[in-house]
Protein backbone atom coordinates (compact mmCIF):
# COMPACT_ATOMS: atom_id res chain seq x y z
CA UNK A 1 0.00 0.00 0.00
CA UNK A 2 1.03 3.32 -1.11
CA UNK A 3 -0.36 6.58 1.39
CA UNK A 4 -0.14 9.54 -1.11
CA UNK A 5 -1.87 11.91 1.40
CA UNK A 6 -2.55 12.15 4.88
CA UNK A 7 -5.31 14.50 6.69
CA UNK A 8 -2.97 14.95 9.57
CA UNK A 9 -0.13 16.53 7.44
CA UNK A 10 -2.52 18.82 5.63
CA UNK A 11 -5.08 20.16 8.60
CA UNK A 12 -4.83 20.97 12.07
CA UNK A 13 -7.30 19.54 14.78
CA UNK A 14 -6.78 19.69 17.97
CA UNK A 15 -7.33 16.56 19.27
CA UNK A 16 -7.58 16.78 23.28
CA UNK A 17 -6.07 19.08 25.83
CA UNK A 18 -7.28 20.06 29.58
CA UNK A 19 -10.42 21.75 30.18
CA UNK A 20 -11.06 23.37 33.39
CA UNK A 21 -13.04 25.93 35.27
CA UNK A 22 -11.83 29.23 35.99
CA UNK A 23 -12.82 28.51 39.93
CA UNK A 24 -10.77 25.02 39.71
CA UNK A 25 -7.68 26.51 37.66
CA UNK A 26 -7.96 29.22 40.84
CA UNK A 27 -9.03 26.88 43.90
CA UNK A 28 -6.79 23.55 43.24
CA UNK A 29 -4.27 24.69 40.60
CA UNK A 30 -1.88 21.91 41.71
CA UNK A 31 -4.09 19.38 40.65
CA UNK A 32 -4.09 21.05 37.11
CA UNK A 33 -0.35 21.22 37.33
CA UNK A 34 0.33 17.67 37.82
CA UNK A 35 -1.80 16.94 34.94
CA UNK A 36 -0.12 19.29 33.14
CA UNK A 37 3.29 17.84 34.17
CA UNK A 38 2.54 14.27 33.58
CA UNK A 39 0.93 15.54 29.86
CA UNK A 40 3.97 17.01 28.87
CA UNK A 41 6.39 13.93 30.20
CA UNK A 42 4.07 11.32 27.99
CA UNK A 43 4.62 13.71 24.63
CA UNK A 44 8.36 14.52 25.32
CA UNK A 45 8.47 10.27 25.63
CA UNK A 46 6.41 9.80 22.54
CA UNK A 47 8.45 12.62 20.67
CA UNK A 48 11.71 10.93 21.30
CA UNK A 49 10.99 7.24 21.92
CA UNK A 50 9.63 5.77 18.54
CA UNK A 51 10.32 2.05 19.92
CA UNK A 52 8.77 2.36 22.48
CA UNK A 53 5.72 4.75 21.97
CA UNK A 54 5.37 2.18 19.03
CA UNK A 55 5.49 -0.67 21.67
CA UNK A 56 2.46 1.10 24.14
CA UNK A 57 0.47 1.19 20.60
CA UNK A 58 1.10 -2.19 20.02
CA UNK A 59 0.01 -3.54 23.06
CA UNK A 60 -2.82 -0.98 23.85
CA UNK A 61 -4.07 -1.09 20.13
CA UNK A 62 -3.55 -5.01 20.11
CA UNK A 63 -1.59 -4.78 16.93
CA UNK A 64 1.61 -6.11 15.35
CA UNK A 65 4.61 -3.91 16.27
CA UNK A 66 5.17 -3.16 12.41
CA UNK A 67 1.51 -1.98 12.23
CA UNK A 68 2.17 0.03 15.07
CA UNK A 69 5.27 1.31 14.10
CA UNK A 70 3.62 2.74 10.77
CA UNK A 71 0.85 4.05 12.79
CA UNK A 72 3.23 5.95 15.15
CA UNK A 73 5.26 7.73 12.09
CA UNK A 74 1.99 8.62 10.22
CA UNK A 75 0.41 9.94 13.25
CA UNK A 76 3.28 11.27 15.03
CA UNK A 77 2.60 14.83 13.26
CA UNK A 78 -0.90 15.32 14.64
CA UNK A 79 0.28 15.41 18.34
CA UNK A 80 2.56 18.81 19.55
CA UNK A 81 5.76 18.19 21.31
CA UNK A 82 5.24 20.73 23.99
CA UNK A 83 1.53 20.58 24.32
CA UNK A 84 0.93 23.98 22.72
CA UNK A 85 -0.63 25.28 20.06
CA UNK A 86 1.08 27.29 17.53
CA UNK A 87 -0.79 31.04 16.96
CA UNK A 88 -1.62 29.92 13.06
CA UNK A 89 -3.07 26.54 14.26
CA UNK A 90 -5.19 28.46 17.11
CA UNK A 91 -6.51 30.56 13.94
CA UNK A 92 -6.70 27.61 11.45
CA UNK A 93 -8.46 25.55 14.26
CA UNK A 94 -11.14 28.30 15.49
CA UNK A 95 -12.03 29.85 11.82
CA UNK A 96 -12.80 26.06 10.98
CA UNK A 97 -15.05 25.63 13.73
CA UNK A 98 -16.83 29.32 13.25
CA UNK A 99 -17.67 28.05 9.62
CA UNK A 100 -19.00 24.76 11.36
CA UNK A 101 -21.20 26.29 13.58
CA UNK A 102 -22.06 29.79 11.09
CA UNK A 103 -20.60 32.34 12.98
CA UNK A 104 -19.83 35.39 11.10
CA UNK A 105 -15.88 35.41 12.69
CA UNK A 106 -14.48 33.00 14.91
CA UNK A 107 -14.00 33.39 18.19
CA UNK A 108 -10.66 35.26 19.89
CA UNK A 109 -7.76 32.73 20.97
CA UNK A 110 -7.77 34.36 24.17
CA UNK A 111 -11.34 33.35 25.42
CA UNK A 112 -10.47 29.19 24.20
CA UNK A 113 -6.88 28.74 24.91
CA UNK A 114 -4.71 29.56 27.63
CA UNK A 115 -1.36 27.91 27.32
CA UNK A 116 0.48 29.61 29.93
CA UNK A 117 0.53 27.42 33.02
CA UNK A 118 1.68 24.53 30.00
CA UNK A 119 4.60 27.25 28.90
CA UNK A 120 5.49 27.00 32.64
CA UNK A 121 5.38 23.75 33.19
CA UNK A 122 7.27 23.28 30.18
CA UNK A 123 10.15 25.30 31.15
CA UNK A 124 10.59 24.02 34.19
CA UNK A 125 10.53 20.14 33.07
CA UNK A 126 13.55 21.88 30.69
CA UNK A 127 15.53 23.10 33.76
CA UNK A 128 15.26 20.26 35.46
Amino acid sequence: MRILGSAVEEFSSPQNGTAVSEKFLRDRPDIIKRILRARSRASRYFWEEEQGSSEVLAKYLKVDYRVAEESYKLSRSAFTAEGVLSDQEMREFLKADAQILGLPKPVDASKVFDFSLQRSINQELRSR
